[in-house]
């Protein structure tokens, strides 16, 4: 079957997901709710489901409905996907063909540039610069003619970067121009991001894609949508499977949209422990960036400091953050925002581990 195999696949390395966490301890590495669900709103998610529901096929009928009033569109501006990496690559395999290029902020959503090689698409990085904003002249470089679609995270990790509607508008318009779609990631929209939904519902080149992964807390069920034009969605959803999800992510989605209260609340706590975690930072001089529209910040250790001995450090005391990031940005690790308390934990550890391998050098 060797011969059956597509060279482009063949390059592409890939690696079973294989973390090794203990998931009671602090979970600041992957963006998730750090914070578990109270045991009281877990029991009665689960109450919903009856023994019938372990043997039917999922029903979809009632949950488009619930999200099209929750978001306040038409149920056909609505397609389901298994969270946002299989929008991602719904939109490579059926808006670009062999050939063409997709522009993506760089450093940024991995699954963006795998799902685009794995289409045989040329994926081109849209770099920021020494400000840490969006390089503006880098996407004037990527975007041509051969640009089937730009995707942008809205707003974007591990780099924290949002822009405004306005500047979403005149992107669209760049994109009209060259005949590519604008494909908004709007994962992390509830930390403080202002929507681009009226955009997709108003230009025929926009789509939004969304998950139950961030401010709902729900990164388990892998539960995600794309909003657009119905002409749009109508083309897109030709790529659904039987049934686009199954019933426990349907019914633990639909109690979440039936309790916004919960997500909120959520939120609300992600911002104090930013404030916190911030505070922190700032005392003990440790350069760091984001935590205004999103629920991660990256933090610059000073030069010596190694941020694989620091992960190590930390992962030892079941605290889980990010880093092995490509240069510029080697000399990070990115820490989930969660509750007040999870980031004094953290603070804590931090302190220790910077007071046995040198003071940081501040300045942000």
């Amino acid at each position: 079957m060797r011969h059956l195999f597509k060279d482009h696949v063949v390059r592409l390395r890939r690696l079973r997901t294989s973390l090794g966490r203990d998931l009671s301890g602090l979970r600041l590495d992957r963006n998730e709710r750090v914070e578990p669900l109270p045991e009281a709103v877990v029991r009665e998610m689960f109450a919903r489901f009856r023994p019938e529901d372990l043997c039917a096929h999922p029903e979809v009928d009632d949950f488009y409905p619930l999200l099209a009033r929750f978001l306040g569109v038409d149920q056909d501006c609505l397609y389901l996907v298994n969270g946002v990496t299989e929008g991602v690559r719904i939109i490579c395999d059926l808006l670009c063909r062999p050939g063409q290029n997709v522009v993506a902020l760089d450093p940024g959503y991995p699954m963006y540039r795998v799902n685009a090689e794995l289409c045989g698409l040329t994926f081109r990085p849209w770099t920021y610069g020494a400000d840490l904003a969006p390089d503006m002249a880098a996407l004037d470089a990527a975007l041509d003619a051969d640009t089937a679609v730009l995707l942008l995270a809205n707003p974007n990790l591990p780099v924290e970067s949002c822009f405004g509607l306005d500047e979403l508008a005149r992107l669209a318009d760049r994109c009209a121009a060259n005949g590519s779609a604008l494909v908004i990631d709007e994962a992390y929209h509830y930390f403080g991001a202002p929507s681009a939904i009226p955009l997709a519902l108003e230009r025929d080149n926009v789509v939004v894609l969304r998950t139950f992964s961030k401010a709902f807390g729900l990164a388990s069920i892998r539960l995600g949508f794309m909003v657009s034009r119905p002409e749009n969605i109508e083309y897109l959803a030709k790529s659904r499977s039987l049934v686009e999800s199954n019933t426990f992510s349907l019914g633990l989605a639909s109690y979440m949209l039936e309790h916004p209260e919960i997500m909120r609340a959520h939120v609300a706590s992600v911002a104090e422990g930013a404030r916190v975690l911030t505070a922190g930072l700032d005392r003990l001089g440790v350069r760091h960036h984001g935590g205004r529209t999103t629920n991660g910040m990256l933090l610059f250790l000073a030069p010596g400091q190694d941020p694989a001995a620091l992960i190590a450090h930390l992962r030892a005391r079941k605290i889980y953050v990010r880093g092995a990031f490509a240069a510029p940005f080697d000399t990070c690790v990115r820490v989930s925002i969660g509750a007040p308390q999870a980031m004094r934990t953290f603070l804590t550890e931090f302190e220790a581990w910077l007071a046995r391998n040198g003071a940081a050098e501040g300045g942000v």
